[in-house]
C-alpha cells in the first residue's frame, strides 16, 4: 500500500518521524471526525497547514464504518473473550480514572457497549472516556479496519508503539505452525530510510515531494520487498546475514537520498529505525485476537478486506527527539 493512515490522535505530530511518513508514502491521512471540518481551529496549526497543502487528507470514520457490517460485534466479541480477571482489572483501572478520550464518531455503537461494561463513560455527545488499555486496543482495531477498506486502502502508522503490544500478543493463531512463524512477522527496517533531523516547513516539504516523491516511493518498495523475502527465511542466522548484506547494498542509494534532502533545503538527515511490518502469513489459518476481529468485522458484507501490511509500528529513537 502506498498510503498511510496516522493514529491514535486527530492532529498529527510535527516531528522528523512524521516528516518521513510524508516523504515516503504517496498519501497520508488522519482519522478526523466530521465536526472538525466546521471547526478546523481545533486542529493543530501544523495539521491545518498540511491539509491546506494537500499533504494530509481527512478520513472521517462515520463515512466508512458502515462498510464493515460487524464493526461493533467483532470488537465486542474481542473484549468479551478477555479473561474475567483482566476485565476486573480494567474496571478497577477505569474507576481509578485511567482513561483515554475518544470521539464517538470513531466508536459508533461500541461506546454504548463499553459504557454498559463499566469500561467507559460519556463525557458529552461527542466524547467518551475509555479505560486506557481498551482505548488503545480500539484505536489499533479502528485504524487497521479503516486501512483495509478499498476506499481508504492505507497502512496504519503510529509514533506510539505501545499500541502494538496487545495487537502482536493477541494476533497469533492458536496453531503450532503459526506460533513458530509469528516472530517472523515483525522485522525492523533499521537505518535505511534517511529522514531530516528536524521538522520541515510545509512548503519545502511539498516542493521536495513533488520533485523526488516517485524515487522515494520506489526505494521504500524495494526495502519492503526485501524484508518480505527475508521474513520467508526460516533460519535466523541466514535472516540476519541477508539483512546485513541488504543494508550494505543500499548504502550508496541511502547517501544519495540524504544528499537530495540537504540540497532540497530540508537540512541534514539521520538514519532512523523505521517500522515493524505486521501482516498475515499466506496459507496460515485465520488469526485471532485483534487481527481476527478486523477480518471478522467484514463478515456478511460485500466488501473484502484489502491485502497488505496490517500495521507499521514506528519506533522513535532518542536522537529524533
Amino acid at each position: 500500500m502506498d498510503n498511510a493512515l496516522y493514529f491514535p490522535f486527530i492532529s498529527v505530530p510535527e516531528t522528523p518521524w512524521f516528516t518521513r511518513i510524508l516523504l515516503y508514502w504517496d498519501q497520508v491521512g488522519s482519522i478526523i471526525p466530521f465536526e472538525f471540518v466546521e471547526e478546523p481551529e481545533r486542529l493543530s496549526g501544523y495539521t491545518r497547514d498540511l491539509l491546506t497543502d494537500e499533504l494530509l487528507t481527512q478520513i472521517h470514520p462515520g463515512q466508512y464504518l458502515w462498510r464493515a457490517p460487524r464493526f461493533k460485534d467483532a470488537f465486542v466479541d474481542f473484549v468479551d473473550s478477555l479473561p474475567e480477571r483482566e476485565l476486573r482489572r480494567r474496571r478497577e483501572a477505569f474507576l481509578g480514572r485511567a482513561t483515554s478520550r475518544i470521539h464517538t464518531e470513531k466508536m459508533q455503537y461500541i461506546a454504548e457497549y463499553l459504557i454498559d461494561a463499566h469500561l467507559a463513560e460519556e463525557v458529552n455527545q461527542s466524547w467518551c472516556d475509555v479505560e486506557t488499555a481498551t482505548a488503545g486496543e480500539f484505536m489499533v482495531y479502528l485504524a487497521a479496519l479503516l486501512g483495509k477498506l478499498e476506499a481508504v486502502e492505507s497502512t496504519p502508522v503510529t509514533d506510539h508503539p505501545v499500541h502494538f503490544v496487545p495487537f502482536l500478543q493477541a494476533s497469533q493463531s492458536a496453531t503450532r505452525v503459526e506460533a513458530q512463524l509469528a516472530p517472523l512477522r515483525t522485522l525492523v527496517l533499521d537505518k535505511l530510510l534517511p529522514v531530516p533531523e528536524r521538522s520541515v516547513p510545509v512548503l519545502k516539504l511539498r516542493s521536495f515531494k513533488n520533485k523526488h516523491g516517485d524515487r522515494l516511493r520506489r526505494f521504500r518498495h524495494a526495502i519492503e520487498q526485501e524484508i518480505s523475502n527475508i521474513a520467508d527465511m526460516t533460519d535466523p542466522g541466514l535472516q540476519a546475514h541477508r539483512l546485513e548484506n541488504f543494508i550494505a547494498e543500499k548504502a550508496d542509494e541511502v547517501e544519495e537520498i540524504a544528499a537530495h534532502l540537504s540540497e532540497g533545503g530540508l537540512g541534514n538527515s539521520t538514519l532512523s529505525k523505521v517500522s515493524a511490518i505486521v501482516s498475515a502469513i499466506p496459507g496460515v489459518p485465520a488469526l485471532v485476537g485483534l487481527a481476527g476481529a478486523v477480518y471478522s468485522a467484514f463478515s456478511g458484507g460485500t466488501e473484502k478486506p484489502r491485502n497488505g501490511a496490517f500495521l507499521y509500528a514506528a519506533y522513535v529513537q532518542t536522537e529524533l527527539g
